[in-house]
């Protein structure tokens, strides 16, 4: 396998990035809970994170690394066109869950109870949720795709073969969740497998950037509406 020292330098960024998130693990979760980093500080930080060695990637010559070889080009076929559809499909459930959050239904309190572990990253007011929205869920789905879908798969499926590289790169995915908890590595990768997945399927990585997006913003806009909620029914309580 012989690779240009560009692409060397951007493998090395990714395991600069997993080996970050071992030795970090949940330095940030312990400092947002204590103030001693606000929530705004944390996400900045996650944004430059993600584009430092995106931004490498990007520079690189063409001939090295082309917009091909990332699937970012429109191939007109059946797969690709499927792809929009699993996105608008996405969109659509995401509004209906949203809309569908009742207070005071034992369904609203399961999704409070399972938000808690999570409330020291989900977005708590309209600011908060525009840098995660904005920010941070949409430099996760363009970033973390061109690196662990496009680039790790142009690299290595020659190689090692398409799926025993779409597994190493979730894995590795996986492993920069580590501030989420070991649990969610594991669930982090799975996700990572399957938006992998859809990525062979349809021949597309703007459809996996888009549906990751989707679920980070999802993720965010979720606890936001649920925190909102929960402060409301705490203040009537209080009257």
């Amino acid at each position: 396998m012989t690779l240009h020292s560009g692409e060397w330098l951007v493998l090395a960024m990714m395991a600069g990035m997993v080996l970050y998130s071992l030795w970090e693990a949940d330095k940030n979760k312990l400092a947002v809970i204590a103030g001693r980093k606000t929530k705004l500080a944390m996400y900045k930080e996650t944004i430059g994170f993600l584009w430092l060695p995106t931004s490498v990637l990007l520079m690189l010559p063409f001939n090295i690394v082309s917009a091909q070889s990332l699937g970012l080009t429109w191939q007109n076929s059946w797969a690709n066109w499927a792809g929009p559809a699993l996105v608008m499909m996405g969109l659509a459930y995401v509004f209906w869950h949203i809309r569908s959050i009742q207070p005071g239904t034992p369904q609203y309190q399961q999704l409070f109870d399972a938000m808690q572990p999570h409330s020291w990253l989900m977005p708590a007011n309209k600011r908060e949720l525009y840098w995660f929205t904005c920010g941070v869920s949409m430099s996760a789905g363009i970033c973390e795709e061109l690196l662990f879908r496009g680039f790790f798969l142009a690299v290595f499926a020659e190689p090692l073969g398409v799926w025993v590289s779409l597994v190493l790169g979730s894995f590795l995915f996986g492993l920069c969740h580590l501030y989420q908890g070991w649990a969610n590595v594991l669930r982090t990768g799975v996700i990572g497998l399957v938006l992998g997945i859809i990525y062979v399927l349809t021949e597309s990585l703007w459809v996996v950037i888009a549906l990751h997006a989707l679920m980070d913003i999802f993720g965010g806009v979720l606890g936001y509406v649920v925190h909102k909620h929960g402060q409301c029914v705490s203040e009537a309580a209080t009257v």
